[in-house]
Order: C-alpha cells, then sequence, then structure tokens
C-alpha cells in the first residue's frame, strides 16, 4: 500500500486518492433558520422566574405536516392559572423526524397570540433514514400577567417536506 503522508505521525492518503476540504462562512451557521421568524436576541439573555406548579399533557398520537404554516400540535395544549406576573416556562419534547434536506421548526404559543422564546427554532432536521428519535426544547414567555393562560406548541416544515412529531409531553412550570 503506497501512502502519501499529510503531516508527519497523522493521517494519510492512499496514493490516487483525493482530498477535498470545504470551508463555509459564519454566515452559513445560521442559513437554515427561517428569516420571516422573529430573530433571536443578540448575545445571552437571561432572567429568573419563580416556578412552583407545573401542569402538563401528553400524547401518543403520530401528527404529519408538509405545511409551512403553523399547525397546532394535537395534545400540546396545557391550562394553567398564574398566581403572580412574571415568567412561564414550558418544556416540550417529542418524538420527531422529517424527511432528507427538511426541517422541523416548532413554537410555543401563549393565550393563542403571544410567541414565547425562542421562536422558530429548528426542533428536528433531516436524517438519513427519517426515524423517530427524541427532541426536546425549553421555551420562556416572560411578563405573563396573573390569572389563567393556555401554552400550546406549533410546528410547520421549513420547506414543504413532511415533517412528523410522535410521542411527546408539554410541562409548563408557572407560580401558582
Amino acid at each position: 500500500m503506497t501512502c502519501l503522508t499529510l503531516r508527519p505521525g497523522h493521517a494519510c492518503l492512499l496514493a490516487g486518492a483525493a482530498l477535498v476540504l470545504l470551508t463555509a462562512p459564519a454566515t452559513a451557521l445560521t442559513a437554515r433558520h427561517d428569516p420571516a421568524e422573529r430573530p433571536p436576541a443578540t448575545g445571552v439573555v437571561t432572567g429568573a422566574c419563580i416556578e412552583n406548579a407545573a401542569a402538563y399533557s401528553e400524547s401518543t398520537v403520530l401528527q404529519t405536516t408538509r405545511s409551512g404554516a403553523y399547525q397546532d400540535i394535537a395534545g400540546t395544549s396545557v391550562a394553567f392559572t398564574q398566581g403572580s406576573a412574571g415568567c412561564v416556562e414550558v418544556s416540550f419534547s417529542a418524538e420527531a423526524a422529517t424527511v432528507p434536506r427538511e426541517l422541523l421548526l416548532t413554537r410555543v404559543v401563549l393565550d393563542g397570540s403571544t410567541i414565547c422564546i425562542p421562536a422558530g427554532n429548528i426542533f428536528a432536521s433531516d436524517s438519513p433514514s427519517s426515524d423517530l428519535a427524541d427532541h426536546a426544547m425549553n421555551y420562556i414567555c416572560p411578563g405573563v400577567g396573573a390569572g389563567s393562560h393556555t401554552a400550546k406548541v406549533q410546528f410547520r416544515s421549513r420547506f414543504g417536506g413532511k415533517v412528523a412529531v410522535d410521542y411527546r409531553t408539554t410541562i409548563v412550570r408557572y407560580a401558582p
């Protein structure tokens, strides 16, 4: 076997083989996010939530979409009563999958209109097998007033290919 040494003491290429190195600009790292979504804040955002209560929902119903518009994910709606103004945390975990070259985006909507942060995160991306796998994300809903509220999770396809969620749990942590 003939070997072309790249650097002494490191891996080598077989004679006649080609090595291709690709580099991408830093902007390519964010290109997969949807520019129509509210962009994340620059830097780090911090805060504190007083949470002593939790409510949850769980579903095992497979749901798919090809829609580029957000769809409610069945079985993720959680009603709760916030005892005092403050933030609310929504944790969402699910088995999720996409077809190759597709992205599944999720968001949490509070009371049908307030989008919690981060908005439009890439919850699952393409996989060679399109098999379901566990994924999770935490969302923060800042400035939630005292009273009755409902949080729900929505999803959509980024490029119009099939995306899916199956077994899922939504947990809302709030001030009692």
